[in-house]
């Protein structure tokens, strides 16, 4: 009888509670103030302080595809799998998010200070742009604009793009995509990706045909490595003729070796003849010299023996031995035989070289066998890279 009067008075007691307002029951809760709106990336970036840049700013610093740091330097900020499947040519690979450890690339590459820089990343809602910016500014770096519409727009605007290594791998293992080997018949008769099919990019119109049937269909192409621009010109020459998904594997030949891809058998090299005593050492093929003799004559060398450097005139001035003249390759193909002939010397031994040894022998028998120049003993190449580096030439 107890327990059912205290049950009733607890009863009582809640409900009195409950009518004051201090039970369970639910308040009215005021309407929260309204969030503030989150600040796009547009908006942070032009708070700290960076100009933006759009597609056609960012065309100009890829020119011909090639690294080259007085056009400028751009720097993808995505993580470095992303920056391998697809790439604006010519880029460097700064992942924000490993900023400390991918961020000497630029020092290796001479990037000074107050370079011209843009940074990118994967479209307007990226912000990894903005923190490279950041960090490259807190490192010194003065002169930096962002490309906020980034790869999507590069893409979007028809542009070819460079890949990796690991994406060129599986792309050659899968066995559905043609791969275009850019270099002259001649290198790639010796050693090539298997598979591949030639399309030399001084010989594009005799070859096109080559490329696949379908305008739509990707295919990779290649060349002598980072230094090599043939591969950039038939992706370029394609795009004219409305193939839309060229992918530019600007690592190259080298690269492919040097990691470990398959090579499709090489020719042998016949034994070097031996030279007589101050001639020209011969290297391992005909009418190329001897690397590491080549090397004796970059401080130096006979006035009897002339280097003539084929590159195109922007590669040159970035760099060349001291001494050599330049006449562009492309000048045989354009302007014909005389007009290189005019321009070599009458007299002494003639050494042709390039970045990476193909435009160098290309011009070697351009003018052998094309132009049937009669004095040919006195023409040479060099079969090798040559890179210019703190106004030292390195041959490799």
């Amino acid at each position: 009888m107890r327990m059912v009067s205290r049950i009733l008075m607890a009863a009582v007691f809640s409900m009195a509670l409950f009518a004051a307002g201090c039970g369970t029951a639910k308040k009215e809760v005021a309407a929260p103030a309204e969030a503030a709106k989150a600040k796009s990336v547009a908006e942070q970036i032009i708070e700290a302080g960076f100009e933006m840049v759009k597609f056609d700013e960012v065309k100009k610093v890829v020119g011909d595809g090639m690294f080259n740091a007085s056009r400028g330097v751009l720097v993808d900020a995505r993580p470095e799998r992303t920056f391998d499947q697809g790439h604006i040519p010519g880029s460097v690979n700064v992942p924000d998010n490993k900023f400390e450890q991918f961020f000497p690339v630029l020092a290796e590459k001479k990037v000074t200070k107050d370079t011209y820089i843009i940074t990118y990343c994967g479209g307007v809602d990226c912000i990894k742009s903005l923190y490279d910016a950041k960090m490259l500014k807190d490192k010194g770096y003065t002169n930096i604009k962002i490309y906020l519409d980034g790869m999507p727009d590069w893409t979007k605007q028809g542009q070819a793009i460079e890949i990796g290594f690991e994406t060129a791998k599986k792309l050659q293992a899968d066995g559905k995509t043609l791969f275009v080997d850019a270099r002259p018949e001649r290198v790639f008769a010796k050693s090539t990706i298997p598979g591949s099919v030639n399309v030399p990019d001084n010989k594009f119109e005799e070859f096109k045909n080559l490329l696949p049937a379908e305008k739509s269909e990707t295919f990779v192409v290649y060349c002598g490595g980072y230094e090599c621009v043939k591969s950039h010109i038939v992706a370029e020459e394609a795009m004219k003729l409305g193939y839309k998904k060229p992918l530019i594997y600007a690592g190259g030949l080298p690269e492919w070796e040097k990691m470990g891809g398959t090579m499709s058998a090489a020719a042998p090299k016949a034994a070097a003849a031996a030279a007589p005593a101050g001639a020209i050492k011969q290297g391992a093929e005909p009418g190329s010299v001897d690397k590491d003799y080549f090397k004796t004559l970059v401080p130096s060398r006979p006035a009897n023996i002339i280097i003539v450097d084929v590159r195109t005139p922007a590669e040159f001035q970035n760099g060349h031995i001291e001494g050599a003249i330049n006449i562009d390759v492309n000048k045989i193909y354009k302007e014909g035989c005389e007009a290189v002939t005019a321009l070599l010397p009458k007299e002494g031994d003639v050494i042709f070289h390039c970045a990476s040894g193909g435009r160098a022998g290309e011009m070697y028998f351009g003018l052998v066998e094309d132009c049937n120049f009669a004095q040919k003993e006195r023409l040479h190449f060099l079969d090798a890279h040559v890179k210019f580096s703190n106004a030292q030439c390195i041959v490799e």
